[in-house]
């Protein structure tokens, strides 16, 4: 509403205060932003939210197992289809990480420092993740992508034509890197690509950050990093080490066994 002058003057409080109201309800998501319906040939199937980890905001939740098993089963069924994920943000809700870890320049496996604007990506791509990892899906079968042209917590299932790929998705929506490609064709290597962050499979009865649950992921994080610094500490990556060469032959101590191939 516009703001009155009344015949005396203008009223400055009133004409702030107006203004204020009216930038918010411009910038307001669930009334500037509203999902756009499916084209056709497209059928909507269900979506996951990520509202409750507020620590792990890309982690796909326990409340999604209805979700993901009822797209799993679709895809199965749908041999001429594929399955397009819509990843997106609320900026209203959803914040940058803060606390130790949360200035690093490469984000780590464990999803808790995952930058606001890589956010909607690694929810579609931790989504195909589990869907491929405890649900047997094909991995050429589905395409992660985002869309930021509405505002929420969640990522979207949806049906699509098989020839679906990452130029092209009957969605309109921003491909999404994953790494490794799993669909044809391939984005630019020079391209950044993002890996998913594993969780382990939702239980029957699961609650979004319980004791028990916070307890076991720790445990199966701390076993995870343990095993990447072995690695890392090696420096070999698993390769062989090569065997030294003797040392060079002195008058003192000449050598005994030649060193040039024959």
């Amino acid at each position: 509403m516009a703001p009155k002058i009344s015949p005396g003057g203008w009223n400055a409080p009133a004409t702030i205060a107006a203004i204020i109201t009216l930038g918010s309800a411009l910038s307001s998501p669930a009334q500037a932003h509203t999902k756009p319906a499916p084209s056709a040939g497209v059928e909507e199937l269900c979506s996951i939210t990520f509202d409750k980890d507020v620590l792990r905001p890309a982690r796909v939740e326990n409340s999604a197992a209805a979700c993901l098993k009822q797209a799993a089963e679709r895809l199965k069924t749908n041999p001429d289809k594929k399955l397009v994920l819509v990843g997106v943000k609320d900026p209203a809700k959803d914040h940058e990480p803060t606390g130790a870890g949360s200035d690093r320049e490469e984000e780590d496996a464990s999803g808790f420092d995952v930058r606001l604007e890589d956010l909607s990506a690694y929810r579609a791509v931790n989504t195909k993740w589990y869907l491929v990892k405890y649900l047997n899906a094909d991995p050429k079968r589905i395409v992660p992508t985002t869309d930021e042209t509405y505002f929420a917590q969640t990522v979207t299932f949806y049906l699509v034509p098989a020839s679906a790929d990452f130029n092209h998705n009957f969605l309109g929506t921003t491909k999404t890197n994953e790494k490794p490609c799993t669909i044809t064709p391939c984005y630019s290597p020079d391209e950044e690509t993002l890996t998913p962050q594993h969780r382990p499979r939702i239980l029957t009865g699961a609650v979004d950050g319980s004791p028990a649950e916070i307890e076991a992921e720790k445990k199966e994080l701390a076993a995870l990093q343990h095993h990447h610094k072995s690695i890392d500490m090696e420096g070999s990556a698993g390769e062989v080490a090569l065997t030294p060469l003797p040392e060079p032959p002195t008058p003192e101590h000449p050598a005994t066994v030649s060193i040039v191939p024959r």
